[in-house]
């Protein structure tokens, strides 16, 4: 939910590099400009395309040892590898290539947000290859062909990363490796890499290789996971969810990448810090009225779809259903402040209310967590004019609506609030297996209370 108040602000922290775990390998050098030559995608091998993947996860983002082991059972009984890994937001500063800077941060102590997957060698080994598996074992990272092309990196670079005590990892990208091949991730690491930046916090086990999906699913069942309400099962397999929302990458093609106060979090108990100037003025102008009387300020990516949306929940004579004075009050996109969630202590992730993409409406009667209690017509509008909604997510997000860019009024999906009744069946989008493994990892890096899927 967002509030309208003061982000609390602490003391900037100094941009002096510790020896605590590894020093910057750049110093001061000269700045160029422009991305390396992206490394030409490789084909995806058919082992890796054929293997089966589950993810589960549970409500807070931490992921709870109960849960871990519900889960490590029920594989057992499915007779299918399983393992703990992380995603999380890592705070890139500067980036280096052939002994220049290719891409800084603006200030000390700010960074840009990249989204990170991290699983041991062995689950990276058969759900991406044995390739991909032997960068990570070296001590290089990978990065994925769309994040190379958005944040202008490319293989051989030298990525700096801060931690929450305010020094500086230096870890080199491997390969350039085609999304599908990676999962949709921005970075991969292996989990030791992940704890370097202070990333020690598990929030997923991930269930992987070739398996009896139908012997799982009762393991999984048996466990009770898949009737648990504060757990989520997502598989390769699924059908696609009209709520199911865009990964970190794309978010960054279509709204714009920022840098932000990623050292002001540690003192900062609200969340909300300091963002990009120049990217504020260019894509978030000041708040505007929309039809229904809402006044949000709002990306300018997403204005003429809300425009829209609201003024279909008018002409449906569903105005009522919206609480203009909570809306204007609690609700809106954006505030220009990035918005972080932290997992645990150390680390955490960023919002998708950062780059004003979303609109909270209703938040009084739609709390996090509570029982959904938007009129379903107007959630249908919204899904049609390519909005995801925060109702169906693991934690009930019935205030939230989210732009992904595309219909999603014509799916069928045994949504739990607010199910499509679908109409067009000849319509309607099929998500292939294909898709759906391509972005299994994508939203890794945003935040957990908003990517319950």
């Amino acid at each position: 939910m967002l509030r309208r108040r003061s982000a609390l602000f602490g003391a900037l922290v100094a941009c002096a590099v510790t020896s605590g775990l590894v020093t910057s390998a750049l110093g001061d050098v000269p700045e160029i400009s422009g991305p390396g030559a992206v490394a030409a995608p490789a084909q995806i091998s058919p082992a890796v395309a054929s293997v089966d993947l589950v993810t589960v996860f549970n409500t807070g983002g931490e992921l709870s040892p109960a849960v871990r082991d519900r889960v490590m059972a029920a594989a057992a009984v499915g007779r299918a590898p399983a393992v703990v890994g992380r995603g999380f937001t890592a705070g890139l500063w500067r980036v280096g290539r052939n002994g220049a800077t290719a891409k800084q941060a603006s200030q000390p102590g700010w960074a840009f947000p990249m989204g990170v997957t991290a699983l041991p060698i062995d689950a990276i080994g058969v759900a991406m290859g044995r390739a991909n598996a032997g960068i990570i074992t070296s001590g290089q990272v990978l990065i994925s062909a769309s994040a190379a092309a958005v944040d202008g990196l490319a293989q051989g670079d030298v990525l700096e990363f801060w931690t929450p005590e305010g020094s500086l990892v230096a870890l080199t990208v491997g390969r350039v490796a085609p999304d599908a091949e990676v999962l949709g991730a921005e970075v991969v690491m292996s989990i030791e890499q992940a704890a370097s930046l202070g990333a020690t916090v598990d929030t997923r086990v991930l269930i992987f290789g070739q398996f009896d999906r139908n012997t799982l699913d009762a393991a999984l069942n048996g466990q009770g996971l898949l009737t648990d309400s504060k757990v989520r099962v997502r598989r390769s397999w699924d059908p696609a969810d009209p709520d199911n929302t865009v990964g970190i990458v794309h978010t960054k093609e279509v709204f714009g990448e920022f840098d932000y106060d990623h050292l002001g979090i540690l003192n900062n108990t609200s969340g909300w810090v300091g963002m990009n100037a120049g990217w504020v003025s260019t894509y978030l102008p000041a708040a505007r009225t929309y039809p229904t009387g809402i006044r949000a300020r709002c990306h300018i990516g997403i204005q003429d779809a809300l425009s829209t949306s609201l003024q279909q929940v008018a002409d449906a004579g569903l105005s009522w259903a919206i609480d203009v004075a909570n809306t204007n009050s609690y609700g809106g996109c954006g505030i220009g402040l990035a918005r972080f969630s932290r997992i645990g202590i150390a680390v955490g992730t960023i919002s998708r209310h950062s780059w004003a993409m979303a609109i909270d409406m209703n938040t009084s009667t739609n709390c996090q967590g509570c029982v959904p209690r938007l009129d379903c017509r107007v959630v249908q509008i919204f899904r049609a004019n390519g909005f995801a909604w925060g109702g169906n997510f693991l934690t009930p997000d019935g205030m939230h609506f989210e732009w992904v860019g595309e219909p999603r009024h014509q799916m069928a999906y045994p949504s739990k609030y607010c199910p499509n009744p679908v109409t067009a069946t000849p319509t309607q989008r099929v998500q292939s297996i294909a898709e759906n493994r391509a972005t299994f990892f994508a939203g890794d890096g945003l935040a957990i209370d908003l990517l319950d899927h």
